[in-house]
């Protein structure tokens, strides 16, 4: 949360930590339940069914893109030293420092400082990287 604030400027609201951590997760592994429970072979107008190597190529083409965070998770996580937990600790510590200052929101008491017949007028600009 206190990442967030410093990206953007301002503290969300509590409850979007709730979101993030338990609402989100659990509709997204309901969805995925659902389509498992519901599955049944993709076919063309009730007539033609794909042959089951036409679904394995799509499979793997949607899990191409899916799978790049899980392997990159583990592939850093058995590269790293230490024990797992020292391991799972470093690779889940944010770092902020002098390299992100660009990414973070522009200080509102300085802002505010600012009248238009102040000797110290300056031009802020503030772009946002997403």
């Amino acid at each position: 949360m206190d990442d967030v604030a410093r990206m953007i400027g301002y503290r969300p609201f509590p409850w979007m930590k709730w979101c993030w951590s338990f609402v989100t997760p659990c509709v997204c592994m309901g969805i995925f339940l659902f389509h498992l429970v519901n599955y049944k072979q993709l076919s063309y107008n009730n007539t033609y069914v794909y042959p089951w190597w036409g679904e394995v190529i799509g499979w793997c083409m949607a899990l191409s893109s899916m799978l790049c965070i899980p392997i990159s998770l583990f592939y850093k996580l058995f590269r790293a030293k230490g024990t797992f937990k020292e391991r799972w600790a470093h690779l889940t510590t944010p770092v902020w420092g002098p390299h992100h200052l660009e990414y973070m929101a522009p200080d509102i008491k300085s802002l505010s400082s600012l009248t238009p017949g102040s000797d110290d007028n300056k031009v802020i600009i503030f772009e946002s990287v997403m």
